[in-house]
């Protein structure tokens, strides 16, 4: 916790506690202090502050129903999640290869690598999820990522300006950012990003002298690895706004270059290293690489202008009442709110802009916001809903790897950005009139001040799942199809009953296309968007693909009970929640179109 020297760095400054500042008798005894506190103490005091703020925010609204419902919206994400952070540990402890399944979409399974199973944090959870579920695990990663987020930030920030307040400012404003807060609706892969400020703040101890270059390989590979574990995504685009931010000091800010020269074999050396760790899994990554963009394009639709100044649905402040005025401009308003950063943010970069304008490193920072920003607005750009030309993100949007990943999502590295300029900007504010860059920032926050999302009702796994009747009424490893009420149901139960039995189709975020075998590989359930199928395209779908038994939540009964009659199915189970269906002698007789 930025405490690996033995230097005692300044006051956990204020804005009023300058020299020749009037302060009160106590608050002077308070701030003396706390200048003898060392760097790892205020490190930890701050982390403190974001860990109560985020528990305010995400868990207390949730808090009787922790393990019961979703700190997120509970949708498809958060079923697919605990799904994940269940598979990891089991695959490793029955020596399965997690990268690959074949517990979904038998017999041939399903590559892993191109999915957010998120292994490194099912490997740091395993305990919980062990003990509790992973319905907890997830709630307690959802819960700690902003605010270990932002205390990454405030080391960074720290780091740069030695003053405690500013820094806890600035890492506020990128942990309780509009990016973090859009993706605790439940991406987990997306809220665990305190390894990119990380990575930069070792960078900056080695820069500055301060680290050894054992330790700073050792911690730098490190961080690669587990950032690559959490999201493949994100290590994409960190490798290439770190590349960008690596060449931009090198050519504007002369006095490091023979530092930075110095620092780039390590940070090549830590890449070396993490790539042989992480060899089978780029090995995979690059074998199964998809020929096309698996998201589909409504979210890759480029985010309009107007998301940086009218708060999404997550915003405290106005995000619900703006709504209907963010939607007619954006194609997807929670995504794209992505970049929302208020006129308060607006007012700090313009201010940082004017009276740091004679420092080379302001623009340095100023043009890796501006870049940043404008990558996020997508290939085209979009001003009120109407498009303006392309964009230099369509040049990204070619490359291979790098082709799949939404470009609202680049806000992470512009809202770091931001961050390191609030506090810059702070800790040079001239004396008595520190309150007026304060009273900016403040304001800035305050815009910024996520709420939680809308819940859904606790999620419901039938007790069948849990129960001995499970390993009774299905045989261990036959592949099963799963009716659930809500799309992502199915893989939670094959996770609740221990992979007892294999999924003919299963919830994994984007499906390849060697698995889209027609609409009922995407599943049924109780959406109400979901298309019907007619008896003849339901049992050759299932005996084309081994399914052996339909398992039908007693809630969905009620849409596809007919189905399963219509096409001759027999039950021979009901109860705990469910009812369990198979063909008569095993057999499957394909009823006639019409």
């Amino acid at each position: 916790m930025d405490g690996s020297d033995d230097e005692v760095v300044d006051l956990a400054s204020t804005p009023g506690d300058e020299p020749g500042a009037t302060q009160p008798g106590g608050w002077r005894r308070l701030t003396a202090r706390g200048r003898r506190l060392r760097p790892a103490w205020k490190g930890l005091f701050a982390y403190l502050l974001y860990q109560a703020l985020a528990f305010a925010i995400w868990v207390v609204p949730i808090l009787p129903r922790f393990g019961r419902q979703a700190l997120g919206v509970g949708l498809q994400d958060s079923r697919y999640f605990q799904w994940a952070l269940s598979w990891t540990p089991f695959a490793l402890a029955h020596h399965l290869n997690p990268l690959h399944t074949g517990y979904l979409f038998p017999p041939a399974g399903v590559d892993l690598a191109w999915s957010a199973f998120v292994p490194g944090p099912a490997i740091v959870m395993w305990p919980v999820t062990a003990l509790l579920g992973p319905l907890v695990s997830l709630n307690l990663l959802m819960a700690a990522a902003p605010a270990v987020a932002a205390w990454a930030a405030y080391l960074v920030c720290h780091r740069i300006t030695n003053r405690f307040w500013p820094s806890v400012a600035g890492g506020y404003l990128f942990g309780f950012s509009a990016y973090v807060a859009g993706n605790t609706i439940g991406f987990v892969n997306l809220v665990l990003i305190f390894p990119v400020p990380l990575l930069v703040y070792l960078v900056i101890r080695r820069l500055e002298g301060s680290l050894g270059s054992v330790a700073f390989v050792a911690g730098f590979a490190a961080l690669l690895v587990g950032l690559f574990s959490i999201s493949t995504e994100l290590f994409g685009t960190a490798a290439i706004f770190g590349a960008v931010a690596f060449i931009g000091a090198f050519a504007f800010v002369p006095s490091l270059r023979q530092r930075l020269s110095r620092t780039l074999p390590l940070m090549l050396l830590s890449g070396g290293i993490a790539a042989v760790a992480l060899l089978p899994y780029l090995f995979d990554i690059l074998a199964n690489r998809p020929s096309e963009p698996l998201y589909p394009p409504d979210l890759m639709a480029a985010p309009d202008v107007w998301t940086f100044v009218v708060p999404p649905p997550y915003m405290r402040l106005g995000g619900d009442s703006l709504y209907p005025l963010l939607s007619r401009h954006t194609a997807n308003p929670v995504l794209d709110g992505l970049g929302y950063v208020g006129l308060g943010v607006i007012a700090v970069v313009v201010g940082f802009a004017i009276t740091e304008r004679r420092r080379r490193s302001t623009w340095l920072l100023l043009g890796f916001l501006a870049l940043a920003t404008l990558l996020s607005l997508g290939p085209v750009l979009h001003i009120g809903g109407d498009p303006h030309g392309w964009l230099p993100e369509r040049l990204l949007s070619q490359l291979p790897i790098i082709q799949s990943a939404t470009p609202s999502r680049f806000t992470v590295y512009s809202t770091l950005a931001i961050g390191v300029i609030a506090a810059v900007w702070l800790s040079e504010a001239p004396g008595r009139r520190a309150w007026m860059r304060w009273a900016v920032v403040i304001a800035a926050g305050a815009l910024v001040l996520p709420q939680a999302p809308h819940h859904v009702p606790p999620q419901q796994i039938p007790a069948f799942l849990s129960s001995e009747q499970v390993r009774s009424v299905l045989e261990e490893g036959e592949t099963v199809y799963a009716i659930p009420v809500q799309k992502g149901d199915e893989v939670l139960w094959q996770a609740t009953a221990d992979y007892w039995f294999k999924l003919a189709q299963g919830y994994i975020g984007p499906l390849p296309p060697a698995l889209q075998s027609g609409p009922l590989s995407r599943g049924l359930s109780m959406r109400h968007d979901l298309f019907f199928p007619g008896p003849s395209q339901f049992s050759t779908w299932m005996e084309q693909h081994g399914v052996s038994a339909i398992v039908v939540d007693d809630r969905a009964r009620t849409k596809y009970g007919s189905l399963l009659g219509d096409v001759g199915l027999q039950q021979v189970y009901s109860g705990e929640g469910v009812s369990v269906w198979r063909p008569p002698g095993g057999v499957w007789t394909v009823v006639p179109a019409g």
